[in-house]
Order: C-alpha cells, then structure tokens, then sequence
C-alpha cells in the first residue's frame, strides 16, 4: 500500500551475535498489532512519537499514519537508518504526521525530548545499553513530568524495567493478530508501561477486560516481574535473512 519494504530479519556488523554488543538484530512488527497498541494511547497533533532501535522505519511509518506532531527513529546503523529514510520518502503522501524521519544516532547517547509522548521499542538492545537508554527516558521525565508511555515488543527487560519502579504497566496484548492461544504466557508481546514519578506510591489495579485482546490474566501475568526466559525470534517460513 505504501509502496515500501520493511520485511525480513536484519544483521548489522556491531549485532550481539558477530560484535561485543547489546544490539538485536532488526525484525518488523507486525503492522495491526503495533497500531492497536498505539491508537489506543490516543495519539494528537500534539504529541511526539519515538522508535529507538528503528531498523527500516516499519514501526515509524505505523506511528506515521497516526495525527503525531512529529515521529523520529534513532537507528545505530547507518545503512539501516538510509533504509528507513527511503521508505519515509516513499511512503510520505500518505502519512499523518507533521514530521516524519529517521536519525542515525546511537540510542544510548542520544537525549530523549522533553516533549516526548511515546517511546516504542522491538527488543532493539538488552543489557547496559537498555539500562542507559531507560535512564534517558526517565530523565527526561522528570525534566518535564507529564503523560509519557513505553510501548514495548518482546520485552526482553520487562523484570529489569519494573524493579526500577519508575513504571506500571497499563496494556498487554499480542505481537501478532490473531493471537495464538495462551499468547500471554509468552515473550511474543507488546506491553505498554506508564512512565511515574519515583516517589510516587501508585497502587496497580488490573483493567476490565472490555476488549478482546485486554485479557486480565495478560494484564496480571505482565504488571509485575515474572521471570520469563526470552528467546530470540527465529526465521518464519519465506523471511529473508539480510546482512548489512
């Protein structure tokens, strides 16, 4: 429909499998699943959405087709980010966005906007690297304390991220639609946290379940840390493998 290619998985020179780093390889989402996930945030013309990790700029343009004021990727490989720039280009008279674009930037070091609405990540890095890039994020809310979530697929550092208790999980559903029976159960989700203040004493009661993919036992399984043991997507029947 946009006339652009997000598909297949993709290795970089500095991934954790061939480099001493935290970087997972690029995988798309899947595009119902992450616009629901957004819609219900209930995007404006005057928020701002953020992909960190941001690959070919799927996720950017699922945000793009959204009212934001602005979506920016950040994207640590130079080769990925010119990907995801062409898409945007492709893609851009049929985007909603003000602004849409891709930053080749390292996530770590670079400073997360005071005005910021929105952070998505697909398990883009793990380790010191997401514990750098979280510290960006909180920093910036506490800079400007205000309505701020992290949209998180296969959230490899969901138990990390809680025990900072500087977030509460607000949604839970599938990476994929329609979701697999017992999906909840496991890592092949997308859970959406609410960024507080660390002082804040903020009771977490579980949603109603008024929709189909707000399941109370997701809701419970994933607003607290249960040590589940993540795996690394695999290959699905007809992806293409890319080395950068």
């Amino acid at each position: 429909m946009l006339g652009v290619s997000t598909r297949g998985f993709a290795a970089t020179e500095n991934n954790m499998f061939d480099s001493d780093t935290d970087n997972c390889c690029y995988q798309g989402c899947q595009w119902f699943a992450v616009r629901r996930a957004l819609k219900d945030l209930g995007a404006s013309t005057s928020d701002v959405f953020v992909d960190l990790g941001s690959g070919k700029g799927k996720a950017l343009l699922i945000a793009g087709r959204l009212p934001y004021k602005h979506v920016v990727g950040i994207e640590v490989d130079r080769e990925l980010s010119r990907f995801a720039a062409r898409n945007i280009d492709r893609a851009q008279p049929r985007l909603r966005a003000g602004k849409v674009e891709c930053i080749n930037a390292d996530a770590a070091e670079w400073p997360i906007p005071d005005d910021t609405s929105v952070v998505f990540m697909f398990n883009p890095f793990i380790g010191e690297t997401f514990s750098a890039v979280a510290s960006r994020i909180f920093e910036s809310y506490d800079h400007n304390p205000r309505a701020l979530h992290i949209v998180y697929e296969h959230p490899w550092e969901h138990d990390w991220l809680l025990s900072t208790r500087r977030v509460v999980v607000t949604d839970v559903r599938p990476s994929t639609s329609p979701g697999r029976l017992g999906w909840w159960k496991g890592g092949d989700v997308i859970v959406t946290y609410e960024v507080i203040n660390s002082t804040t004493r903020n009771k977490f009661e579980v949603r109603k379940a008024s929709r189909l993919y707000r399941s109370r036992r997701a809701i419970r399984r994933w607003s607290a840390p249960n040590n589940h043991n993540f795996v690394m997507p695999k290959l699905e029947s007809g992806e293409v493998f890319t080395r950068f």
